[in-house]
């Protein structure tokens, strides 16, 4: 006969009592945010509608062709290719630490708070530009939409509250929660990428797919080439995004770079069916005599339709892109405040829904100062988030840069130093910097000054906010880089 099982009370007491650990703690400095929250589906959503590629696809194909002409696939290979490098380089940190200020979290921690503070100011700015810009191409597009559908064009006043009523939106399902929030994009981006998915394949059916020299090199200038990749490194600015949610994932460390990698997968995906759609269109018509919305659609098909429909396919697309950073910018913030950089009162959190409340609502008005400035100018709403939005891109793009500067520092103090991270941070530090220069010389060429002008000013803030801690303030240096940690809950389910 079997004898039967031993009693384990050892095991049994330790279960139900679990011991304390040394360096445990039974509270995160971070404490307040909803902890393990958000699943890895609605994570990539996250990033995803940061990204937009649903939006940008309906037109960036467009106008790749235009003005890159012969090559503008290889643009596209480099942008993308320059993106998955740097989900890559973004792994080693997603892999190893976990918080809410993402990339100034792993600078800070790997090389120091100089570095660190130069990325918070390039993300307050990259991010919050981004909520702007969601905001006012939001309300943009819903204009088109209703003045295509015959509708008449909304006044000012009643566009500058269409903004507060969009950013009001984005402040109340933010509160709400952030497994509500990354649930809505998750399902708002879900439903505009089969939306585009199915409007290119019905086009391709249409007009025919036309493969015939659509990787001709034939007359491509390696410049336009370059500058073609610029513009795919700035409709996949904000991939990282996700990263600001480290904290509040499910399975943080395997979930967060696999949303790195997935958003950009999905973009890249999106892009390439439109663009062999969009080249499609292009060899069979008359680009000459048919609008961006028309062309996807048959000359049967009235105009105004085609606007208003697209119009508002992109304006949700762009509510998604604004609710998304907005819960990104607001992490960041939140980091800072914790860390005594920012008013404490930013660093509160809602005690039923663990959102970063009181950063949420302190930050979101001034998302619409683009929007009333251009509004009280007599400027279409958009215009100046439009011009804006190079910045976001280049001072976002210096901290892509910083970060891969970081690697090699972590991993020597972790003791994990070997080759190929390495070579790969090196490689995606290089690209980034090559082909944002690129586009700096193009803005300077065109006196276009706006966009290097609010990036030096940037970096110059970060400069001079590290300066004045070391002078008024060290222990708040000391303090930077806080993350999320193993508490005591985290143990034999305490």
């Amino acid at each position: 006969m079997p004898s039967p099982p031993r009693s384990l009370p050892s095991l049994q007491r330790a279960l139900a009592d679990p011991p304390l650990l040394e360096g445990v703690r039974d509270r995160s400095d971070l404490a307040g945010l909803a902890r393990r929250a958000v699943r890895p589906i609605d994570l990539v959503g996250h990033s995803v509608a940061v990204v937009a590629p649903s939006a940008s696809a309906i037109v960036s194909p467009f106008i790749m062709l235009r003005v890159v002409g012969p090559g503008a696939w290889l643009s596209a290979a480099l942008g993308f290719g320059l993106a998955f490098v740097l989900t890559a380089v973004f792994s080693q940190f997603a892999t190893r630490i976990a918080a809410p200020g993402s990339m100034y979290t792993w600078v800070t921690r790997a090389v120091g708070p100089l570095l660190g503070l130069l990325v918070a100011s390039c993300m307050l700015l990259g991010y919050g530009t981004l909520v702007a810009f969601g905001v006012s191409q939001s309300v943009r597009h819903g204009i088109d939409a209703t003045a295509s559908a015959g509708l008449g064009t909304p006044g000012p006043v009643i566009q500058l509250g269409a903004a507060a009523v969009v950013i009001g939106i984005c402040v109340l399902v933010s509160i709400r929660g952030v497994a509500l929030s990354t649930r809505i994009a998750f399902s708002t981006e879900a439903v505009l990428a089969a939306s585009l998915v199915l409007l290119c394949l019905v086009t391709i059916v249409r007009v025919g797919p036309a493969l015939s020299g659509i990787l001709s090199l034939d007359g491509a200038s390696p410049w336009r080439i370059l500058l073609g990749a610029s513009f795919i490194m700035s409709i996949t600015v904000g991939f990282e995004s996700s990263a600001a949610l480290a904290g509040e994932a499910e399975r943080t460390f395997l979930s967060v770079p696999r949303s790195l990698a997935a958003t950009v997968a999905i973009s890249a995906a999106l892009y390439a069916l439109s663009f062999l759609a969009t080249h499609a269109v292009l060899v069979n018509s008359d680009e000459h005599l048919r609008g961006p919305a028309q062309r996807w659609f048959p000359s049967s098909f009235d105009a105004r339709h085609a606007d208003a429909l697209l119009s508002s396919f992109i304006s949700v697309g762009y509510v998604a892109l604004a609710l998304c950073a907005l819960n990104a910018l607001a992490r960041v913030v939140f980091s800072l405040a914790r860390e005594g950089l920012l008013p404490r009162v930013l660093g509160k959190t809602h005690p039923r829904w663990h959102s970063p409340s009181t950063a949420l609502s302190r930050i979101a008005p001034l998302a619409l100062i683009p929007a009333a400035i251009a509004i009280l100018t007599g400027n279409e709403i958009g215009s100046i988030t439009g011009k804006l939005l190079g910045a976001a891109v280049l001072v976002l793009a210096v901290a892509y840069a910083l970060v891969c500067l970081a690697v090699p520092f972590l991993l020597v103090r972790l003791g994990e130093w070997t080759w190929p991270p390495i070579v790969l941070a090196a490689v995606a530090m290089l690209l980034t910097a090559g082909i944002s220069t690129v586009d700096v010389i193009e803005d300077f060429e065109r006196s276009a000054w706006l966009a290097c002008l609010l990036s030096c000013l940037a970096l110059a803030a970060g400069a001079s906010w590290y300066l004045w801690l070391r002078i008024s303030d060290v222990a708040v240096l000391r303090r930077m880089g806080l993350h999320d940690e193993t508490i005591a809950s985290d143990l034999l389910h305490r």
